[in-house]
């Protein structure tokens, strides 16, 4: 037990720090607004209007937005909290990433404590626990967090029943599976994820032998039943909106894909970007993290299996979403960088290979202290600012805005703004994001905020001149937005 006792403490400190960086706030990135709603339509029995109104903001705005609807897991886990905290108070909604943050590190350990002695799986842990943009991220009331924590709990479970043949670890892999799946899309990699690794491990088996189908079919295709039952239960009692998303593959080109080859090498830089020359750090860092899977290759298998599907499919897909798209192999690209790390001090000479393992660990040291001072710099702060809001969509003038539409306008009224999925969940409009001056009259009301120009809206500078057909009143305005009445002339 006591050899547990660093990584436990590790995990409640970062829960403290995770705790302290919630803000009462929340960016306009409106992802987050199309996932409390459909929350919201589950506790209600609502779920096909939302798709209904989704659809409409999807199909009839200007540019692309998102799915009809996105995989319904992370809605399915909100609904209690939607229940308990009212569907608008932020800062408790946001609770449910805590817990999902504590299970990740809880599993994160248990994954390393099987590769790495004790003291030093707490090492590449702390990094983790300590992490800037990760801490900071718990802000964010999206799939991400709880999606890092099915993965790698996926992960852990694949390891798991390649070296136990209990029926239960089967069982409750299927489950996890599912789950990934049903919190994000992305999930699905980890199937081909357990069947290669299952491949993988008939190929090592010397002698090799003809393969068993009624063990294969009794035991090792469990997990693969357990899934497909699942997900089929799933279409069958939710719709399903997160076809659309598929759709974006049409859009696949040879320079989007290289554009995404350059980006995604790059990326993982940004989770360095909280010291100084992250991108020198990552670039020194890259060597070992190949030279980690080389040598962990039988071992590691299955995680060097997701770790290349994930990037296949983040090459692959036409938008880049930053480094969040990122979070589920960052774990795996630190743990091999570190392995690399170490079998090159063993390398060294014997009179050297001590110094190598002190420098190793004091390079990750080094890294979890200035990790550490960030958070807590950014927590204190948070907490000295009493958590906000800063700003956002939470802000009294944004607040004053909606409010606005919401009493002045009709039900059956559209509105156009940058961000329709946050407009319509505070007022419950049919809402659209136009950006061009000919389908304005799509729209009974555009909001617009002044500070954006003509980025994601039409420019409040040409709103009243650029579409002859129709004349635009304004009828409020504040600091931060103006909104015009759109009437056909």
């Amino acid at each position: 037990m006591k050899k547990h006792i660093l990584p436990l403490v590790l995990i409640l400190l970062s829960l403290l720090l995770a705790s302290a960086l919630l803000t009462k706030d929340h960016d306009w990135g409106d992802d987050w607004a199309s996932y409390l709603m459909q929350a919201i339509a589950i506790t209600k029995g609502q779920t096909q209007d939302f798709i209904q109104r989704n659809t409409f903001t999807m199909r009839m705005s200007t540019q692309f937005i998102g799915p009809d609807a996105y995989p319904w897991g992370l809605p399915a886990l909100l609904t209690p909290f939607t229940l308990g905290c009212a569907p608008l108070n932020i800062f408790c909604l946001k609770s449910i990433n805590l817990i999902f943050w504590t299970l990740f590190l809880l599993v994160l350990y248990l994954l390393l404590a099987r590769r790495l002695p004790p003291l030093q799986s707490a090492l590449p842990l702390a990094v983790f626990a300590f992490s800037p943009p990760l801490l900071n991220f718990n802000n964010q009331l999206t799939s991400d967090i709880a999606f890092l924590f099915f993965s790698t709990l996926a992960l852990l479970l694949i390891e798991q029943v390649r070296q136990i043949a209990n029926p239960t670890y089967r069982i409750l892999l299927g489950i996890v599976l599912f789950f990934a799946f049903f919190v994000r899309t992305n999930g699905i990699l980890l199937l081909p994820t357990l069947f290669l690794a299952q491949v993988f491990d008939y190929l090592q088996t010397r002698p090799r032998r003809l393969p068993d189908w009624k063990r294969i079919l009794a035991r090792d295709l469990v997990p693969h039943f357990i899934f497909g039952l699942l997900t089929l239960a799933d279409l069958l009692l939710l719709p399903s909106g997160a076809g659309s998303h598929f759709e974006r593959l049409s859009a696949v080109s040879l320079k989007s894909l290289a554009n995404n080859l350059s980006a995604y090498l790059a990326m993982p830089a940004f989770f360095f970007s909280d010291l100084p020359y992250p991108e020198i750090i990552y670039g020194a860092l890259l060597p070992f993290t190949l030279g980690g899977i080389v040598l962990n290759f039988k071992k590691d298998f299955p995680l060097i299996a997701y770790l290349v599907l994930s990037y296949v499919l983040f090459i692959l897909w036409p938008e880049q979403q930053g480094i969040r798209f990122l979070f589920p192999i960052l774990p795996l690209l630190v743990y091999f960088a570190y392995r690399g790390m170490t079998a090159a001090s063993f390398a060294l000479t014997s009179q050297f290979q001590r110094a190598g393992q002190w420098v190793t660990r004091g390079f990750w040291l080094v890294i979890v202290a200035a990790f550490a001072w960030t958070s807590l710099t950014m927590a204190r702060d948070n907490l000295a600012q009493r958590r906000g809001p800063y700003g956002n969509v939470f802000d009294p003038l944004s607040i004053e805005m909606f409010d606005y539409v919401k009493s002045q306008t009709a039900p059956d009224d559209v509105i156009a703004f940058y961000k329709p999925r946050a407009l319509r969940l505070f007022t419950n409009r049919y809402t659209l994001l136009i950006d061009k001056c000919d389908a304005l009259p799509l729209a009974k009301y555009v909001v617009l905020r002044k500070s954006r120009g003509g980025v994601d809206q039409v420019s409040p500078d040409d709103i009243e001149s650029c579409n002859p057909s129709i004349a635009a009143t304004r009828v409020f305005v504040n600091e931060k937005f103006a909104i015009y009445r759109i009437l056909s002339k």
